[in-house]
């Protein structure tokens, strides 16, 4: 069978111009909005205080012809859904008088803002969003913007659709994106439009060494054109990004750029006349283990006078962790056709935005299904069930979700312009009624068993997460070192989020979460695993490019041949944030002297803490700035086999922390007894771990060492 979006252009071609209603009918009867399907992807993912992008759904309509109503309602507290019906002129034209101070509007939270008829032009006049969520923009055509057409800076759930954004640029022009998502943005949709005659077109993060991205930036970009758009298209860093069905045609530079970690999925793109349509923006002798590499799995792509960088380096990760998208996306062979629905359509304020938004997964119990409000409309009518062909008629206060369940529905709009309109066949997923989705995932054997905690301070222990089931007020969790749980230390929690103590690297650990409902039933759990690397430290030297990395901290070869002048040149490089960098003491039971080699940058400064288990034993900052390698002497330190020496920082000002050795030197043999007055010893305060990994309050006799491992008789 067609898809829905082949028999949409078909119909658009044939009659030779856009038909007046919001509604067309599919090659199986059933009648579908002609503007693609609803928001599908990462805007859907609830997390952040919101279970998905509705925009300003709940606020009042408002109509709006000049840039003060524009202004006034855009930046307002409450939601509004605001449908622009005229163009608007900037203030100046940059291409004429570049000098002059850019001129935008700023976008508060709860906000759609769609271009009404065939789409609102913005010329010269950008739109700046900081520090917001939830915001829908559509049908908006918006050129020559400077700095941006479209700015989001620390702002979350975005659904952007149905644009036209370009510069018309010429050869000289030095204007920078037309849809930047940066400073800790997160959770974007991008689909169905046309971006074009631009240079840097979308990047998603704000350049390396910003911690703000970390963990954040996961977006997806679907069905978007990108025509003579020199680079990023999009740039994506710190992330995860999803792009399908995207067509790209005389992209310079490259079209699809990665770094900084990013993990990004490419499906089913068409590839046209590109000079490299993947491209690795930075590099290093240590390849994927450079702190600023990035991957990119390629499926299904067409390449088309295209020869470089169109090969995957990964993986990439598991989409279904976070939506359902398969029935939204086309084969790579009818992208090139689609490009007639991207950008500007005319009618889209008709069109109905759901939510749940289609394809959403880990919907919970208690969810009720709507849509945002249509000009006009007096009233809407539903259609639900649990198959396309098996949906009825059906209030949606009264329906009683099932866990793990497959739903479609089906909206009419009653009363006003758009009477009788009928969207889509939309689809969510309801959670598991157990707890699901781990995190490790279930089987890592790379675990880091430490995590960033803030910008400026040391990294925290690992924390277990995992996504909710269906109707959970709390759940039992059970952890161990065994696959039979024996002697596993229980816990009751009522957020998804639990933090075990002592966690050993280089050991298997088992753990199960079980749901408890309101009603009081249990539902058990799966049983779950991880471990994580070790690499253990002797006496001598001590490389720390062969500890255990965690966090921000990545290899790094000295290639400058003086610059760092690394030992073996190689060192750990810390980026922008904390790190970590882990042995396991493999030597003898006694006291010793480290000394820590690390590199003394010209920028800023860096904190450097060295720890036995979780007790600090050590604390110094870099901050001479003169590019020069520095010693740090550690006395006193007492080991015994099965400990943790762990280096840790955190870098502030732009500096990046490097750190090429520990040797360590034993000073005595035994344990020394040291004054409890002292905070730095290890002494009968520091933490002491049994056989499972349970920490327990250490006493002055019976400490012993049984199979490496500091215990308690």
């Amino acid at each position: 069978m067609k898809s829905i979006q082949t028999v949409l252009l078909s119909a658009l071609i044939s009659v030779g111009a856009m038909a007046q209603t919001a509604q067309t009918v599919s090659a199986d009867g059933t009648s579908a909005s002609r503007y693609g399907k609803g928001l599908v992807g990462f805007a859907n993912y609830s997390d952040l205080g919101l279970q998905g992008t509705t925009g300003g759904a709940g606020g009042a309509i408002v109509h709006v012809t000049t840039r003060e109503d524009f202004a006034k309602y855009a930046a307002a507290t409450e939601p509004y859904i605001i449908i622009l019906d005229a163009d608007l002129k900037g203030h100046y034209d940059y291409s004429t008088n570049p000098k002059q101070k850019h001129d935008v509007i700023s976008v508060g939270s709860n906000k759609t803002i769609i271009g009404g008829g065939k789409g609102a032009h913005l010329d010269s006049l950008g739109l700046d969003i900081k520090n917001q969520q939830n915001i829908i923009i559509r049908n908006l055509r918006i050129t020559k913007a400077d700095p941006d057409a479209i700015a989001f800076r620390n702002t979350h759930h975005v659904w952007v659709d149905h644009c036209d954004l370009s510069s018309q640029k010429q050869e000289n022009d030095a204007n920078d994106g037309l849809l930047d998502f940066t400073y800790g943005s997160s959770y974007l949709t991008v689909s169905w439009c046309r971006f074009h005659d631009h240079d840097k077109t979308s990047i998603c993060s704000s350049g390396t060494r910003n911690i703000a991205d970390y963990g954040r930036q996961r977006v997806t970009y679907h069905h978007n054109a990108f025509i003579n758009c020199t680079q990023r298209n999009p740039r994506i860093g710190y992330g995860l990004g999803h792009i399908f069905n995207d067509y790209n045609e005389r992209n310079t530079s490259y079209a699809v750029g990665m770094f900084a970690r990013a993990v990004v999925n490419v499906e089913n793109c068409h590839f046209k006349n590109v000079k490299e349509a993947f491209n690795q923006m930075y590099s290093a002798d240590y390849g994927e283990e450079d702190a600023y590499w990035g991957f990119v799995k390629s499926t299904g792509n067409i390449f088309e006078s295209t020869s470089n960088g169109t090969s995957g380096n990964s993986e990439g990760f598991d989409v279904s962790r976070y939506y359902h998208y398969d029935f939204a996306m086309n084969p790579a062979s009818e992208v090139s056709a689609l490009t007639a629905m991207m950008g500007c359509m005319e009618g889209i304020e008709g069109d109905i935005i759901p939510f749940p938004g289609d394809g959403a997964i880990g919907l919970l119990s208690g969810t009720t299904l709507r849509c945002s409000d249509i000009d006009g409309a007096t009233g809407y009518s539903y259609r639900i069930g649990v198959s396309p062909d098996a949906m009825h008629d059906c209030d949606p206060q009264a329906l009683a979700l099932q866990p793990l369940t497959t739903y479609y529905w089906q909206v009419t709009v009653r009363g006003g312009k758009y009477d009788g309109t009928v969207s889509d066949i939309f689809r969510f997923t309801t959670a598991d009624a157990k707890a699901h989705f781990p995190t490790p995932v279930d089987g890592e054997a790379k675990a880091q068993l430490r995590e960033i905690k803030g910008e400026t301070s040391p990294c925290a222990p690992l924390t277990l997460r995992w996504r909710d089931g269906f109707s959970a007020k709390g759940y039992n969790v059970v952890f161990a070192d065994n696959e039979n749980l024996d002697n596993a230390v229980t816990a009751t929690v009522t957020a998804p989020a639990f933090q075990p103590e002592g966690l050993r690297h280089g050991k298997q650990y088992f753990w199960r979460v079980d749901a408890v409902n309101g009603d009081g039933q249990t539902v058990t759990g799966d049983l779950w695993t991880f471990k994580s690397p070790v690499s253990h430290a002797r006496t001598g030297r001590n490389e720390v490019e062969h500890a255990v990395r965690g966090a921000l901290c990545f290899p790094e070869r000295d290639t400058t041949k003086g610059w760092i002048v690394a030992s073996n040149d190689s060192c750990n490089v810390g980026d922008q944030g904390p790190g970590y960098m882990s042995f396991v003491w493999a030597g003898e039971r006694g006291v010793y002297s480290l000394t820590t080699a690390y590199f003394d940058e010209s920028s800023g400064q860096g904190v450097f803490s060295i720890y036995v288990n979780e007790t600090r034993k050590d604390q110094w900052t870099a901050s001479k700035n003169k590019n020069t390698m520095e010693l740090r002497h550690t006395d006193g330190v007492s080991l015994e086999p099965g400990d943790e020496l762990r280096l840790e920082f955190y870098t502030q000002k732009n500096m990046r922390c490097r750190t090429d050795y520990i040797d360590i030197v034993q000073t005595s043999t035994g344990i020394q007894e040291i004054p409890a007055s002292d905070t730095a010893s290890d002494d009968a305060d520091a933490p002491v771990y049994n056989m499972t990994g349970q920490r327990v309050s250490p006493s002055a006799r019976g400490i012993v060492i049984i199979d490496g491992k500091k215990t308690v008789r």
